[in-house]
């Protein structure tokens, strides 16, 4: 495979390091305006999880299609889903963004937690996908949680765990943005103090957005006895885990973390992530040299922090990455 030569990347003045470049990120988006036509896809448990499907006037059969999926605490109207639908749409691609169970439109549609184990949802929506664009070639993209979701569906098919779909042939290539690889590491990194804002951060969001399916559940109150969690890894140990039929958060961590099915994915993959992300250490893509397949290639820039990658004209870089990325052959 041609070896991937990405856009430049000239970070703004005004966000360096790490933390401000992902303070920056965390901004709306009014540049695109999209009217979505909304599918209900049945996944495990009685579940549902919903896609918002943006489709170019002129697309026809045989054209390609998008899986978007979004990281934590986001959903299908984070301000990356929009921009990079909106950019696929102008250039013809049929785009599908997808909510995680409990998460925008599929809050009220779930009795469970959406985690980084759930890469069956990633295949469920791929499924319809496949379905309602009958052929042409299927890229996806995911970001952070969507993005090791993403890594293990595909590598759990590589690796045999997952039956191959009939589609798979047709998944043409993926991008990944800052994925979890390693979860039980992630999670070690976050318990830093200097990390505590964004601990509290996430379990605010994550805690505010609990679904009401979920907090009807008769083992919920049990998990809120102590107070509010302090750290992710609490959060997970208390809620996450045994909600969704874990140990505990180690066992959540070792079953769900992609990095053990990273190197059996067969199709051509663009890993992007910062040397200076402070939620997922770099580490993480660097120190297993087995870890990345000859079809992957990762990008790692040195700065631009957990989804920030703040260009000097104010933009987000990773959106001429991934779409350059997905027009090379």
């Amino acid at each position: 495979m041609p070896e991937f030569d990405p856009p430049p990347f000239v970070p703004h003045p005004f966000y360096r390091g790490g933390h401000l470049q992902t303070i920056a990120a965390i901004r709306g988006s009014t540049a695109h305006v999209l009217i979505p036509t909304q599918h209900v896809v049945p996944v495990s448990d009685g579940d549902s999880i919903v896609l918002h499907e943006d489709c170019p006037v002129d697309w026809v059969l045989g054209d390609r299609s998008l899986l978007l999926i979004h990281g934590l605490s986001g959903c299908h109207a984070a301000p990356y889903m929009i921009r990079l639908a909106g950019q696929f749409c102008k250039l013809g691609t049929r785009v599908f963004r997808m909510d995680m169970r409990g998460c925008g439109a599929a809050q009220s549609l779930t009795r469970n937690l959406a985690h980084a184990g759930r890469s069956d949802d990633v295949l469920a929506a791929l499924d319809v996908i496949a379905e309602k664009t009958q052929a042409g070639p299927l890229i996806a993209a995911g970001v952070s949680l969507g993005a090791g979701q993403l890594l293990r569906a595909v590598g759990r098919i590589g690796r045999g765990d997952s039956a191959e779909p009939e589609w798979f042939q047709r998944l043409e290539r993926i991008a990944v943005v800052a994925p979890p690889m390693d979860l039980m590491r992630c999670s070690e990194n976050m318990q830093r103090w200097r990390l505590r804002p964004y601990n509290y951060y996430f379990i605010r969001a994550l805690l505010g957005s609990v679904p009401p399916g979920v907090k009807a559940r008769v083992d919920y109150p049990a998990c809120l006895v102590g107070g509010r969690p302090k750290t992710l890894w609490e959060l997970d140990n208390r809620i996450t885990a045994p909600l969704s039929g874990f140990a505990d958060a180690a066992d959540y961590y070792r079953r769900s973390s992609a990095n053990k099915f990273a190197r059996f994915n067969p199709v051509p993959t663009l890993v992007l992530a910062a040397a200076d992300d402070p939620i997922v250490p770099v580490g993480c893509f660097v120190d297993d040299p087995d870890l990345w397949p000859v079809s992957t290639q990762l990008v790692i820039t040195p700065t631009g922090g957990h989804m920030g990658f703040i260009d000097r004209c104010r933009r987000c870089w990773i959106d001429d990455a991934i779409l350059s990325w997905f027009e090379m052959h």
